[in-house]
């Protein structure tokens, strides 16, 4: 994964090879559940959202990581992480059949 330092003291930002950019996301406070491949489920926070992706707010995703997002008045959505940061993750909306 190519890392970009952000500066001195800061984290590093990771982010999936490919990756060019997002919609601009509307900022929410929305509790939802993630649901993962291992079977294992975990409250989480999202703090924005657009029709193609969201920022999740948890400590444990992976980048590359499939999930499956439970949001009230969304329903289930399957989601892909692109990036990940200590407390924070970016995830992009997938439609059946993508990888």
């Amino acid at each position: 994964m190519p890392q970009v330092p952000l500066g001195r003291g800061a984290d590093i930002v990771q982010r999936m090879h490919g990756w060019i950019g997002r919609k601009d996301r509307q900022p929410v406070a929305v509790d939802a559940v993630i649901h993962r491949t291992d079977g294992t489920s975990s409250a989480i926070k999202l703090s924005n959202i657009s029709d193609e992706g969201c920022r999740i707010e948890s400590d444990d995703l992976r980048i590359g990581e499939q999930v499956e997002i439970a949001i009230p008045e969304y329903g289930q959505l399957k989601a892909q992480v692109r990036w990940a940061l200590a407390g924070s993750a970016g995830a992009k909306f997938l439609a059946d059949g993508d990888a």
